[in-house]
């Protein structure tokens, strides 16, 4: 932020604050001052939580949240319906919306399941012999991350008990944003002309902001090494009978552009799942290697980063073929 500039942040009010550091930042961008403009919305998205009236963003923060708990409960108890009634063998998946149908095809949930990898998961199971009756306790919910399944097994740790468990998660934690979620939903209580200036320059200045806050996830890297940790003295502490944690899926070449370091970012992430699970002992399945080894293209949705049904299928048979040899 040019220092010849500063603004006094005592005087700030909403949303005239919020106006005047985005409109600061349009400024300085259109005089080639980049490195102040990054800076400037900076400020800006800072200031979408801290001046924005708490009482009208916390419920539009819980009403988004609920929502998405709502969909992953619904995707929950439709795949325990399938369980055995006296299940040998217990499976929990913890995953986000690579788990799930798009949310374009949700109107036709439950009829789907099927062709969702923890559904296939599930079929196969009830179909083995050997398996002898088999119970999935599934939670999958968009935006899901590492922060979010360490209080979800506080909440349910019986979902783990004596179970085989795979966690598939790392794509919400590790991605580089131009907002944090309470950030997001907050640009929906602005008025629409400054709510426009600041998707505006979110959108036109992405590689800008990317290289000046390169680190600018849900989940930090260090915070997300001690979540694996985490996660896996929870489940050997219930007597998981097996742990398997995925790694994430690099995105295709033609996305790389419009996000700078996403490879680096992404594998990152990916060598840290795998060191953590070599420490612990636990399984990694390498999603990621897998997906790019059949050919990205086709198991992949695209957008570069969901399943495709050719992706779930890989995925399911994988998991069973390491877990259970079938």
């Amino acid at each position: 932020m040019n220092e010849a500039t500063p603004m006094p942040v005592a005087e700030l009010t909403y949303p005239e604050g919020i106006g005047t550091a985005i409109a600061s930042a349009h400024a300085a961008a259109s005089k080639g001052r980049m490195d102040e403009a990054v800076r400037w919305f900076d400020l800006c998205r800072t200031l979408l939580t801290t001046l924005s009236p708490a009482a009208a963003l916390k419920k539009r923060v819980d009403a988004n949240a609920q929502g998405r708990r709502r969909e992953a409960d619904k995707f929950h108890k439709a795949i325990m319906d399938r369980a055995s009634s006296d299940p040998a063998t217990r499976v929990a998946i913890f995953a986000d919306s690579l788990a799930l149908p798009r949310p374009e095809e949700m109107d036709a949930f439950p009829g789907n399941l099927e062709t969702t990898y923890p559904g296939i998961i599930n079929a196969r199971l009830q179909a083995a012999p050997a398996i002898k009756g088999a119970s999935v306790w599934a939670h999958c919910e968009r935006y899901f991350t590492t922060n979010d399944l360490i209080k979800l097994l506080l909440e349910h740790p019986e979902s783990v008990r004596d179970a085989h468990v795979l966690v598939h998660l790392g794509l919400n934690d590790c991605a580089i944003r131009m907002y944090m979620d309470d950030q997001r939903i907050a640009v929906g209580l602005l008025p629409d002309d400054i709510a426009s200036q600041v998707l505006a320059f979110s959108s036109k200045y992405r590689k800008a902001l990317i290289e000046a806050f390169p680190y600018f996830s849900y989940v930090p890297i260090q915070n997300f090494t001690a979540n694996l940790h985490r996660i896996a003295q929870i489940t050997k502490s219930l007597n998981a009978q097996s742990l398997t944690f995925s790694t994430t899926i690099v995105v295709p070449e033609k996305f790389w552009p419009a996000t700078p370091g996403i490879c680096r970012n992404f594998t990152t992430y990916n060598l840290e799942t795998m060191n953590v699970a070599h420490q612990v002992g636990a399984n990694v399945l390498d999603v990621d290697r897998l997906m790019w080894g059949r050919d990205v293209e086709v198991s992949l949705n695209k957008d570069g980063m969901h399943l495709s049904p050719i992706g779930h299928e890989l995925l399911a048979s994988s998991w069973l073929k390491s877990t259970f040899n079938i």
